[in-house]
This record gives structure tokens, C-alpha cells and sequence, in this order.
């Protein structure tokens, strides 16, 4: 029995670090840039896609990191550049591009595609090891961006982009550069999700949004700033959905319990202003 606990809080601890990288990734989107981005489901499929094929293809499972989020940071530009430089309506533009990544995905690696046996970067080095190093980079490597002198003027572009106009920057360009690394970061972790199961499905980024926003609602329950608590969020997310599924409820419903646990944690957020853009 102490076995099966163990597996399952694993379970919930790497998925709840894969998926930390899409609670970073809107949480810049949202709270710096303060944009209510669609791409996300987009960009996590393509991280995959991009990944699946690669790998399949001989491709070094490493390589594929960078590649992804090159891929994701792509999809980012497109959506930022639709809405600043063609006008067009931050959620539509973002729906968009994640209309148009759909076929993109099934061009690159069809409806399902599977992996090699041993040939992802979990092969060699245990999992718990390799995401916690990266999640913990990715933190830390924001938490020095926004901090700096450049990050503060995202945030100002984001948060009086008067005043960053009035100090003669660009808003729209820090805006698509915003996008950029928030879509980076959510298809590397559609990258790294592929790598850990195996495979890669057409509807595996179904609830990726869902999933972001519901893991970033917990976070500001325990800090409302960028801290730690954005890792912690999602493997608390995780272990919710994990005690759900106890219920043995079927798979067909996953996504209908998603759905409801966000409507729950909105009612518990003790600030009932809004999740996406403020």
C-alpha cells in the first residue's frame, strides 16, 4: 500500500513540475504583460509535436528542449504580432494561432505518434532529478529577469504602458517579446510532457489553459507575487485532480472535472478580481 502511495504522489510531483512551466509561462502573460493569451494549448501541442517528430527522426532527445521553445516562442510572435501590429483582439488572435497550430501538430506528428523505447532525456537520469533542475532554473532565471531593468519596463508595458511610452519604449515589441518566452516556456513543458509519456497525442494539450490558470490561482492563494509558489501551485493542482481520480470516475469526464475545480478555486481565491488580464 505504501508502494502505490509513493507512485501515485510521484505521479503528481512530476506532472505538477512539467506543467509548472505553463503556470510561469501565464503568469507572465497575465500578471506582467497582462494579456489574455490563448496560445497556450497551441504552443504546449506544438512543443510536443516539434518533440515527437524530432526524436523519431533520430534527433538528440536534448536537442529538442531548445528546438520546442523555439517552436513555442514562434507561436508567441505570431500571436503578439496579430494583435499589435494588425489589430486584432487579444483573445481572438490568440485563438487564432491555436486554430491554426492544430494542423500544424497533425502535419508534424499526425493524430498519435510514439516514442523509441529509452529515447528520451528520462532514459539515463531519473526524472524527479532532471525536472526539478529545470523548473528550478526556469524560476530563478525569471525571477533575475523580472527584477532587472528590463524586466521592470515589461512591467511597466504591461501595467502603465503610458508611462513606458513616455520613456520612449515600445510597448508592442515588449508585448510580442512577452509572448515569446510565455509560449517558450509552455511548449517546453509540452516537450518534456511528450518525453515522459512516451508519446504524443493530437488532444493531449486539451486543458492545458485549465490547467495553467487553475495552478496559478494557487499559487497567489499562497503568495500573490512571482514566487515559489507558482512550483507549488501546480503540484498542488495535480494532487487535486490525483484525489479526484480515486472517485474511479471514467476518463471521459477528466476534462468536466477540470472545469469544475477551477470554478471551485475562483470561489475560494480570497481577491475575486479577474483570473487573466486585471
Amino acid at each position: 500500500m505504501s508502494g502505490e502511495i509513493y507512485s501515485i504522489a510521484l505521479h503528481v510531483v512530476l506532472q505538477g513540475l512539467i506543467y509548472s512551466f505553463v503556470v510561469m509561462g501565464v503568469y507572465l502573460s497575465s500578471r506582467v504583460i497582462h494579456f489574455d493569451d490563448l496560445t497556450t494549448e497551441g504552443s504546449f501541442g506544438l512543443g510536443g509535436a516539434i518533440t515527437a517528430l524530432g526524436i523519431v527522426t533520430g534527433v538528440s532527445p536534448w536537442l529538442m528542449l531548445p528546438l520546442a521553445m523555439m517552436g513555442g516562442a514562434f507561436a508567441g510572435v505570431i500571436t503578439g504580432t496579430l494583435h499589435t501590429k494588425m489589430k486584432m483582439n487579444n483573445l481572438i488572435s490568440g485563438l487564432v494561432v491555436t486554430t491554426a497550430l492544430f494542423s500544424v501538430c497533425l502535419k508534424l506528428a499526425k493524430s498519435n505518434l510514439s516514442l523509441p523505447q529509452e529515447s528520451s532525456i528520462f532514459a539515463t537520469v531519473p526524472a524527479i532529478v532532471i525536472l526539478g533542475l529545470l523548473a528550478a532554473l526556469a524560476y530563478f532565471g525569471l525571477k533575475v529577469f523580472l527584477s532587472s531593468e528590463i524586466g521592470l519596463l515589461f512591467k511597466a508595458a504591461g501595467s502603465n504602458p503610458q508611462m513606458a511610452t513616455s520613456l520612449g519604449k515600445n510597448v508592442e515589441n515588449y508585448k510580442i517579446v512577452g509572448l515569446a518566452v510565455a509560449n517558450s516556456l509552455t511548449a517546453l513543458a509540452g516537450c518534456l510532457f511528450v518525453q515522459w509519456n512516451g508519446f504524443f497525442s493530437i488532444t493531449g494539450n486539451v486543458g492545458t489553459l485549465v490547467t495553467g490558470l487553475a495552478g496559478l490561482i494557487l499559487a497567489e492563494m499562497i503568495k500573490p507575487k512571482f514566487s515559489l509558489g507558482l512550483i507549488i501551485g501546480a503540484i498542488l493542482y495535480q494532487a487535486i485532480f490525483a484525489i479526484t481520480i480515486e472517485f474511479e470516475l471514467e476518463p471521459m469526464w477528466n476534462n468536466l472535472i477540470k472545469a469544475a475545480l477551477i470554478v471551485v478555486l475562483i470561489q475560494l481565491k480570497p481577491n475575486k478580481e479577474p483570473i487573466l488580464q486585471r
